[in-house]
Order: C-alpha cells, then structure tokens, then sequence
C-alpha cells in the first residue's frame, strides 16, 4: 500500500511557501521538491483552494505528479516486478528532469552500493566503492561523460587502456571491469536502464597468481616464537589459528565462547553465510586454551584492522626471519613485470588460509574433506588456494608407481 500527498514547507515569514510531495511505502518515504509556491491561506487538504490565482493549473501539475507514481506502479504489476521505493524515487525524479544522464549513472550507482550494505561483506562494498572512484577518475582525466548509454565496446576498451596506462596489473584491471559488469547487470534488473550492450564481450582479464603460502617449518618458527610485545603476541596467535583452521580473518573476528565445542567450533561465516563446523587440531586448541580467561566474549584477543594486522604480520614474521626472496611475475596487458620481494613482507591474513589449504593436502588429507572444512563449494575457487609442493609431488609418485616389495622365499 501507498500513499502520495502534499504539504507546504515552513515558510519562515515568507508570504509563499514551497509545495512538496511525499510518497510513503511499505514504512519508507521520499520526498521531492515540486517547485511551485502558494500562499499558505489558501492551501487545504493536498490541494490549491478555487479562490487562488492560477488554482486549476496548480492542482492539475499536482494531480500530474501523482498520475506519474501511478503509472511507474502500474508498470511493475504489468512486469510482475516488486519496484522499491528507490526504484520508484529513480523513476519519477527522472522523468520529471530532476536527473540528468551523468548523475543518473553515478547516482544508480550510489544506490547500489546502498543495497548491497546488507548483504555484502564490507571489502565487497569497498570493491564496489573503489571501481566507483576509478570510473570518476577515468571520466575527468579524459573529458568525457559516463552514462549508462556510453557504456559500449569502445568504452570497455579505453578504460582497459586507461587503466593499463596507470601500470595497474591485469588481475586488477578484471577486478574494475567484473565489478563494473556486476553494477551494470544490477541496474538492468531494477530498470536503472536498458541498455543493449553485450556485456559477454567486456573480458575480465584474470591470471593465475604465485600462492604465497608457509611451510610446516615456517610455521612452527612463527607459532613458536617468544620475546614478542603483547599486541604481536595476539596477532601471532590469531595468525597461526588462522593456518591450524583455515578461517578467514573476518571470521576468527567473529568467533565467541559459545561457537567453542572443545573438540570443533561451529559458525555461520561473515563472507557466504554458510554454517560451518570444524575439527580442531592440538595447536589450535592450545591457543584457545590460553585466552580461556579473555574478559571480553571472544574466543581469540582480535578487535584491530586487518590493515594494522597485515602490517604486525610482516613485523613478526620478519623477527622469524622468512627472508627468502621471492620472484613473482605478473602482466600489465602484454607487458611483463617481474618483481622480487622478501618473503615476509608478502605475509598477510589471508596467506593464513592459504596455508592451512596447502599444509593439509600436503599432510595427506583429501581435497573434499579440506573443502568441507573452508567451506568452498566449487574446486574451481578452491584451486585457487592450492600449492602443489615438491613434496606433494614426491609422495604421489611414490604412492603410485612405487615398486613392488619381493619376498624372498
């Protein structure tokens, strides 16, 4: 149910006051400026009265604005669409001039980031935010206006070629255009647009990365190391739970008393929602064990960034002295850029999960049983994480082709 009406704006001790409109549904509400002013004496019940100059012209703009809602809400019964009330705002503000085609696209867009806050994890939203501030700065920095209806091939490939200009690499330039894609495909389905443009054709450059991973010793060097402050201390352990559970740093955040079962701890994860229950091994129970005592709720001491996380990474895993350097080669369009880094400044939350990936096959545990542990549904995602050690190599070979045992008789 919904409801159009009028009202007047205070007028502060002016002889007219502005005439608003206010729609109201499902408990949400905007308001728009209809531009036209009356005298307040001769206002009465959503209308202009008869003896108002210009009263007959007033109230048929007024009941034309109210004619313009109900159309945009016959049209979602016709398409059997349940339009909200920003879809409706959108439209009705759009055909009556309010929006133009530039700010029709950043401000679609601002919706979307504003419908996506509470069912996206909020490095999703900062994705969508960032490709919003990088499409900004590619319209000014090349003169020309965004809008849905520029959005062709031509644009797809100077904003490739924009971004390659700007040394970004070819991974995150797919990141730019599979957001942009998902904004784009977003505004078709709430009738922000209808542009025709084939989005099959934008490609989402992607490469596979150099899985930055810690090897058993490595691990236990950082697990074992003493002398630390007591904030290292606590991003140390959160760290190394992180590679006994393979739990992403969002969700050892989150943990609490009550998702502890002695033997597992059970959750719904941050990022997919999922419920997960998962097996505890004795190291990971032993950093339970000593924040047992923790006066907060939590399970583990965490509570700081992952940005001030990542950066004590790297200072602890400095002190462990992970000092390989490693060369990783990676591609800006067709231009190859090979960089070489120490080891421990590549360290960060997540390599904690790529970790526990790697270790665990290499220990011998089946890749389903690992993927029902991290939660991936599809190999496709969960290959991602995968190492494939010498190691792993070396004992798969053996298993294989090893040769049989004679007994002499």
């Amino acid at each position: 149910m919904s409801t159009v009406t009028f009202y007047l704006k205070k007028n502060t001790g002016k002889a007219e006051a502005s005439v608003m409109l206010a729609y109201l549904k499902n408990g949400k509400r905007f308001r728009y400026s209809t531009k036209l002013k009356v005298n307040p004496k001769y206002w009465l019940d959503n209308k202009v009265k008869s003896q108002c100059e210009g009263a007959e012209e007033i109230n048929s703009l007024l009941n034309g604005y109210v004619e313009d809602i109900r159309k945009i809400e016959r049209e979602a019964l016709f398409l059997k669409k349940d339009y909200g009330i920003e879809i409706i705002k959108r439209k009705f503000e759009s055909k009556n001039g309010k929006l133009n085609a530039e700010n029709d696209f950043f401000k679609s867009y601002d919706i979307f980031i504003e419908q996506s806050k509470p069912i996206r994890t909020l490095t999703t939203i900062k994705t969508y935010t960032t490709t919003k501030n990088m499409l900004l700065k590619f319209q000014s920095e090349k003169k020309i206006q965004i809008t849905f209806e520029s959005i062709t091939n031509e644009f797809y490939e100077k904003f490739v070629d924009f971004l390659i200009a700007k040394k970004y690499l070819n991974n995150t330039i797919g990141k730019h255009i599979k957001t942009l894609k998902t904004f784009l495909n977003y505004s078709k389905d709430h009738e922000f647009t209808n542009i025709s443009t084939n989005l099959k054709k934008f490609k989402v450059l992607q490469e596979d990365i150099d899985i930055v991973y810690l090897t058993d010793g490595e691990l236990m060097k950082i697990y074992n190391l003493s002398d630390l402050s007591p904030a290292l201390e606590k991003v140390k352990d959160c760290f190394c739970f992180g590679c006994f559970t393979g739990l992403r740093f969002s969700d050892i955040n989150q943990l609490t008393h009550a998702n502890y079962h002695n033997n597992y701890i059970e959750f719904r994860t941050e990022k997919t929602k999922d419920s997960l229950k998962i097996p505890l091994n004795d190291y990971a129970r032993e950093i339970i064990v000593k924040y047992k005592n923790n006066s907060l709720n939590k399970l583990l001491p965490t509570g700081i960034s992952n940005q001030k996380t990542n950066d004590y990474l790297k200072i602890i895993c400095e002190h462990a002295e992970l000092n390989d350097v490693i060369e990783s080669v990676n591609y800006s369009g067709s231009k190859k850029i090979i960089t070489k880094t120490t080891k421990h400044q590549l360290i960060t939350t997540h390599t904690a999960r790529r970790t526990f990936v790697t270790l665990a096959l290499e220990k011998g545990i089946r890749a389903e049983v690992v993927m029902a542990m991290t939660g991936h549904k599809s190999y496709k995602t969960f290959k991602k994480y995968i190492k494939i050690t010498d190691t792993v190599m070396h004992t798969e070979m053996i298993k294989a082709w090893q040769k049989p045992l004679l007994i002499a008789v």
